[in-house]
């Protein structure tokens, strides 16, 4: 069994007025002896998560973990992007919306 590492989104309802829905993305470890496995366990653990106001939108990614171990130290994932601009647009950490910010 070895480690991958999947990526999902999700969407939640808002329950304000003065917002429209907003996006999750989780990260999800677990171990797997195959791609096919690894995928189907991610997808399982994802749909555990949703309820009443969220719900699975997308699998974005399963992969093996970088190194083949996650018990020390160590590079999990890694993803490629072709302009930054659209990253930082959602991205909160980098100016990104708030999507829990008042639009006034």
């Amino acid at each position: 069994m070895e480690p991958y590492v999947g990526i999902a989104v999700f969407e939640l309802a808002s329950e304000s007025s003065e917002h429209s829905n907003f996006f999750r993305e989780d990260f999800f470890l677990v171990y797997a002896g195959s791609d096919e496995e690894a995928h189907r366990k991610v997808e399982a653990r994802a749909h555990e998560q949703e309820y009443e106001g969220l719900w699975l939108r997308h699998i974005v990614d399963v992969a093996p973990a970088l190194y083949g171990h996650v018990d020390r130290d160590c590079d999990l994932y890694s993803r490629h992007f072709a302009a930054m601009e659209d990253y930082e647009r959602f991205e909160m950490n980098l100016g990104g919306k708030d999507p829990l910010e008042s639009s006034k």
